[in-house]
């Protein structure tokens, strides 16, 4: 009877996460390079669809991050405002649980995730200014992926 239990819970175990033991969420991946000591933390912030950090949208501080395996895999906000994103993993050097200017970052990837709660233009999801409805992945003004979730987005220290 216990070896017919633990072998009905090991696919249960395996349900809850991916194949690596990160659970899955609407932006997965691994995070390159060397990665400094201390406390690794993501953060989701808002920024201008330019790069530069909007003041107005708030960072969300993100847990399910494995420092270990350098993986991880995040959910977005049930109800985020609409507009441009940039996930990031930090030294958290002072401890508050926020991305502050002057930690140590990774590098930006040069692209943003951009939420559009009723899409743009056409919604056909060709390009920025026709925007489908939800998340997409954008690199300047081109379109890489409508649509979650995003796998593979790896970032680099």
């Amino acid at each position: 009877m216990r070896k017919l239990l633990s072998l009905l819970t090991l696919p249960l175990a395996l349900a809850s996460c991916s194949t690596f033991g990160v659970p899955t969420g609407d932006v997965s991946g691994n995070i390159l390079g060397t990665q400094p000591s201390g406390a690794i933390r993501m953060a989701v912030r808002g920024v201008s669809l330019t790069g530069v950090q909007t003041p107005v949208v708030d960072q969300i501080n993100i847990p399910t991050f494995n420092p270990e395996k350098r993986a991880y895999a995040i959910s977005f906000p049930a109800n985020p405002a609409e507009g441009g994103y940039e996930l990031l993993a930090y030294l958290d050097a002072n401890g508050n649980n926020r991305f502050d200017s002057g930690e140590t970052r990774t590098q930006n990837t040069g692209k943003t995730f951009v939420y559009s709660q009723s899409g743009i233009g056409d919604k056909s999801g060709k390009d920025l200014f026709n925007l489908k409805a939800g998340w997409t992945l954008v690199n300047g003004t081109s379109v890489e992926k409508s649509g979650t979730p995003f796998t593979s987005y790896d970032l680099n220290w």
